[in-house]
């Protein structure tokens, strides 16, 4: 009987696909497993598009801008006074300035919607794709590969093939610089770095080893 709360954790058959993938990802210590896709053709497709909607928006603000200057000095108002330009706005009978604030609305938003993604994406770049041996024991374990070869993807669907473009793949946590003496018996000790997951014996997956990147 267990123990103890981690005894029993230990005694969890994940059910395969999402769940077992899950488990094992989570069960590695150092982090090395948690490796996703960038999706980087659709990111910057995404940042394409929204930039795109900038421009229309942009047009559209100088289209404006350059009517106000044919307006007369009264009506220029709501052009240096916010006040004026939001009490007009809120007016039923007062189109001019109601388009010019629902556009300045739709910038707002969507400057701000663009410019957190340009972050989010600069963030993203600075993340390395997995080491290689890292790589070869994820996917050993994603295909469920026997002793014969023989492979049954995790995830079915589409998602069975997530692996296979390594350039649009990238690790969460990367691995620490090693000194020479560490590389040097990595390279040529590979045996010394050996680890295997923490997963219940019941898991194919505990008995996979891969050498720490």
């Amino acid at each position: 009987m267990p123990t103890s709360l981690e005894d029993t954790k230990l005694k969890i058959n994940y059910v395969k696909g999402y769940p077992s993938l899950a488990a094992f990802i989570a069960s590695d210590r150092d982090k090395s497993t948690a490796i996703y896709r960038r999706f980087d053709r659709l990111s910057a497709r995404n940042l394409l598009y929204l930039q795109s909607e900038l421009v229309e928006l942009e047009a559209r603000q100088d289209k404006y801008d350059a009517e106000d200057r044919q307006r007369t000095t009264g009506e220029k108002a709501s052009s240096r006074d916010w006040e004026i330009l939001r009490n007009k706005a809120g007016e039923s009978n007062n189109t001019h300035e109601k388009k010019r604030m629902e556009l300045v609305l739709e910038i707002r938003e969507k400057i701000k919607e663009y410019r957190e993604a340009i972050l989010l994406e600069s963030t993203l770049m600075s993340l390395k794709p997995p080491p290689s041996r890292v790589l070869e024991a994820f996917k050993h374990v994603f295909h469920n590969t026997n002793d014969a070869g023989e492979t049954f993807p995790t995830l079915g669907g589409r998602s069975a093939r997530i692996l296979d473009d390594e350039d649009d793949l990238m690790a969460l946590r990367s691995p620490l610089e090693e000194d020479r003496t560490t590389r040097f018996l990595r390279n040529y000790f590979p045996v010394l770095f050996i680890v295997s997951s923490h997963l219940p014996e019941a898991s194919h997956w505990s008995k996979v080893k891969y050498l720490q990147a």
